[in-house]
């Protein structure tokens, strides 16, 4: 059975999540026996310990936020959505734009790079906020710049490890992030057209000829 886990220890807000889910537990535990025996009236404890079931969940998937590893591959493990990529799939772990549909969170975000030009961005991103200033949310880590660093080594180290001798993988086509190489930073627009364009080759829509013109005329236009 393959395990995997967290190559990095955990940050306050995961740590903040798994407390959160011990005392929704005990206060849903609480709604529930006074709920049998008369404390509490039935109809508020089935409508508090309903609340406090989706609370639950949710808190339980945002403690289980993050990226893990394993023999096999990484898994990103976000509020909605899980990726695993197996080893020789991975290209490169690097630092890249935060977004959030679609939209620039003005962070940095570890990405995984995949050997057919589709990234994957994990929650984990690169906080900018001081002690007793903390703004937590909801399906994502913004964890202490140095520990974002701490992290994004450790799990080039394991991609390193993993990877067979030879020269680095990289994506044959540019990606959504990195736009074409040496080309200026994409705008928002452009990276979703370009996204839009990798997600067409990937489903064999495009052939590689067809995908690298599309590029270059995005290019041009930018």
């Amino acid at each position: 059975m393959t395990r995997w886990q967290r190559p990095y220890s955990l940050d306050l807000e995961t740590a903040g999540a798994l407390l959160g889910v011990l005392l929704t537990a005990g206060v849903g535990a609480f709604l529930v026996v006074g709920g049998l025996y008369g404390v509490v009236p039935a109809p508020v404890a089935v409508f508090g310990a309903a609340w406090l079931a989706l609370g639950l969940v949710v808190g339980v998937r945002q403690a289980m936020l993050g990226v893990y590893v394993s023999d096999v591959g990484v898994r990103s493990r976000a509020m909605f959505r899980t990726t695993t990529v197996p080893w020789e799939s991975v290209a490169e772990i690097r630092s890249g734009t935060g977004s959030m549909a679609g939209l620039d969170m003005g962070r940095l975000a570890i990405v995984i790079d995949r050997v057919d030009g589709e990234p994957v961005q994990t929650p984990l991103q690169r906080g900018h906020f001081r002690l007793f200033s903390l703004n937590p949310e909801l399906g994502r880590l913004a964890t202490w710049p140095e520990h974002y660093d701490e992290i994004l080594t450790t799990l080039r180290a394991h991609h390193r490890a993993a990877r067979p001798a030879g020269p680095p993988l990289r994506p044959p086509f540019p990606t959504a992030e990195t736009g074409p190489a040496g080309a200026p930073a994409l705008s928002a627009d452009q990276r979703r057209d370009l996204h839009a364009l990798a997600r067409q080759h990937q489903r064999g829509a495009l052939t590689d000829a067809e995908y690298a013109a599309a590029v270059a005329r995005l290019r041009d236009a930018g």
